[in-house]
């Protein structure tokens, strides 16, 4: 993803609406990294890529225009990002790392606690 679609998917991802390209723009204000005619452009590229959807539409003077919302979560975005192609046994590498790296006992007590819950849920789901 360029550095324009990314910041587009932190405004999507921060506001957590559905936006018209023009609200977009106006949220991104001064700090953005192109120009306003590119937005279209833009958010054509993410819809292709798969990561954002038309969720409405708004009515704006006299038109209606379309209003698009990132598909997955920020957190989902990036773990698939980090993890799309990988093997279990990266993945496990991955995790090991990840755990073994934290230093906070409360932290790794909440870790603790996900797993826990997350280990009940696949029970259910296995035994029925």
């Amino acid at each position: 993803m360029t550095k324009s679609e990314m910041a587009i998917m932190e405004i999507l991802w921060e506001e957590g609406k559905g936006l018209t390209a023009t609200e977009i723009v106006n949220i991104a204000g001064e700090k953005k990294t192109w120009k306003d005619s590119s937005i279209h452009l833009l958010i054509n590229k993410l819809l292709d890529k798969g990561v954002i959807e038309v969720v409405g539409f708004r009515k704006t003077m006299k038109n209606y225009a379309r209003t698009f919302f990132p598909v997955d979560s920020k957190q989902k975005y990036i773990v698939n990002q980090i993890t799309d192609g990988m093997s279990e046994e990266e993945r496990k590498k991955l995790y090991e790392y990840l755990i073994g790296e934290e230093k906070k006992l409360e932290m790794i007590k909440y870790i603790q606690n996900l797993l826990t819950k997350r280990k009940e849920k696949c029970t259910e789901i296995h035994n029925i």
